[in-house]
Order: structure tokens, then sequence, then C-alpha cells
């Protein structure tokens, strides 16, 4: 019992130092606001659900790899970016060592937390029964779908912006299906869409957090959406809150992906963290040079 009381504790204790040295502005803590922020939700909900499920689903062992991952994960987005420049860093820290440091504990949160909100979505409602849904060559349809959803926004970034958020769901959830993974189209297929419905609900929640905590932050990131440059809730135009609904899907697929893989193939899964680091250090100083305005 004195473990989940200390670490909730903690939890809250981290997140009111965060709005404590945000408000002194206290060097240089005060640009790692939207940090605290999200690892003291990470703690509090992991501790939460422990409690249920006996057993710690992130802070174990698994926690630093599955943090470099997490990283590469939004990297890639980052990348896309580059093309797309939907969004910039403002107020970012001159030293690099600070900057990178919170590039890699800021992107570090993103599965973890969604990973986390949609498994408490998930025990809060329990499975929900729909009518069985199947789509014939599942992995053939999806995965060909998904990458020419890809290249056409990298070819017409100015209009199908949004769909950098669409295609990585039916590529990721159809190879999960194809290794026997937890799968999104498995659940439909036996007529239970629990795991679906709490995925888009927890891209909603974290995206909602995300924006809300980026909003307060001295480092923070501003958008550049073509035609949507009016009507924002935070920073956010209120059409780009729908994009989190995938993204959580699509975060959630990633996890199935890495879930399987760890626990079938330990060997793939060491790949993956090593090309997650190739990645994310690659990454860094393109966010430095095209994304970050100084």
């Amino acid at each position: 019992m004195l473990k989940p009381f200390f670490l909730v504790a903690f939890s809250i204790l981290l997140h009111l130092t965060g709005y404590y040295v945000l408000i002194r502005r206290i060097e240089p803590f005060q640009y790692f606001f939207y940090i605290t922020s999200w690892w003291s939700y990470i703690i509090l909900l992991d501790t939460t659900l422990a409690l249920k499920k006996k057993r710690s689903l992130v802070l174990n062992r698994h926690i630093v790899p599955l943090i470099i991952i997490s990283c590469c994960f939004w990297c890639l987005f980052e990348l896309i970016n580059i093309r797309l420049q939907n969004w910039h860093y403002i107020n970012l820290p001159a030293n690099t060592a600070q900057r990178y440091s919170g590039y890699l504990l800021a992107y570090g949160t993103v599965i973890p937390a969604i990973y986390l909100t949609k498994e408490l979505v998930y025990v809060l409602f329990g499975d929900i029964a729909v009518r069985p849904f199947m789509i014939k060559r599942y992995p053939f349809c999806a995965i060909p779908i998904g990458v020419a959803i890809l290249l056409l926004t990298l070819a017409f970034p100015q209009y199908l912006f949004a769909c950098a958020w669409i295609f990585a769901v039916p590529v990721v959830d159809a190879i999960n299906y194809a290794r026997g993974y937890r799968s999104f189209m498995e659940d439909l297929e036996r007529g239970f869409a629990g795991h679906f419905i709490s995925a888009v609900i927890a891209g909603l929640i974290c995206g909602i957090l995300w924006e809300m905590w980026n909003y307060w932050s001295i480092s923070k990131w501003i958008y550049t959406v073509p035609f949507f440059e009016k009507g924002k809730i935070f920073e956010m135009p209120l059409p780009g809150y729908l994009g989190f609904l995938a993204f959580g899907l699509e975060t959630i697929a990633f996890f199935n992906l890495l879930e399987g893989v760890r626990r079938n193939k330990r060997s793939v899964y060491v790949l993956f963290v090593i090309i997650a680091i190739l990645i994310s250090s690659m990454t860094f100083p393109l966010i430095d040079r095209f994304t970050v305005r100084w």
C-alpha cells in the first residue's frame, strides 16, 4: 500500500512543482513544464491502473526502451512535418543538451500517455459489442492504401496535410493482423469495438491535455495550418482535434506491434530500439534546422 501512496504523492508534487518553476521562471526548469506535466500524469495513471491490474503497465523494466521507441515514433511525424510545415517550436533552450533532453523526454511520453489513457478508458467502459465487420484480404488492401495516403500527403501537403494523421492506422493495424498480434480489425471481426473506441477517446483526451499544457508552456509549438488559422482552442484550430482521434488509433496500433514483437521476437525488439536511437539522433538536428524558430 505504501508504494502506490508515495507514487501518487510524487506525481502530484511533480505536477505542482512544474507550475511553481513556470510561474517563478526558474532557469532552466521553466522550459520543462510540459515534460513535468506529462510525466506526472503518466505516473498517476500507471499507479492507478496497477491497483486494479496488480502490475505496472509502463513504469517497469521496459520503460527505458519504451521511451526511446516512443521518441522515435513521434520523430517520424517530425520528419513528415519538415515537408508539411504545420507546426513550429518557439522559446526552446539555447543549450543543446537541455534541448535534446527535452525532445527525448517529451516525445518519450507519447506512447505511454496514450496507452495508459486507453487502458483507463477501457477499464471504465469495458468491451463494446457491435455487429461483426470484416474486410476480405485486409492486409493486402489496407497496407497499400495507407502507403498511398502517405505519398499523396507528401506530394500535396497544402491540401492533404490532415492525412498525415491517418495513413499509419491501416498500415500498422494490418501488419498486426497478419502477424497475429492484437488488431482492431480482428476485434471487429469478432464483434467487439471496446479497444477501438477506447483508443479513439484516449487520443482525444491526450490531445486536449497536449494543447492545454503546451499553451501554458514557455517552450511550446505553434501551428501554421493552411485554411485553419482561425477558431483556435489553445494553439490548435478546432478541426485539428479530429486528428487526435486517428492519432490515438495509430499510437495504440503501434503499441500493439511493439508488444507483439517484444513477446515473440526479442532480438527484433532490440533492433527496434537501436533503429529508434539512430532515427531520433538524425531527427533532432533536423528539428533544430527546419522546425525551431530561433
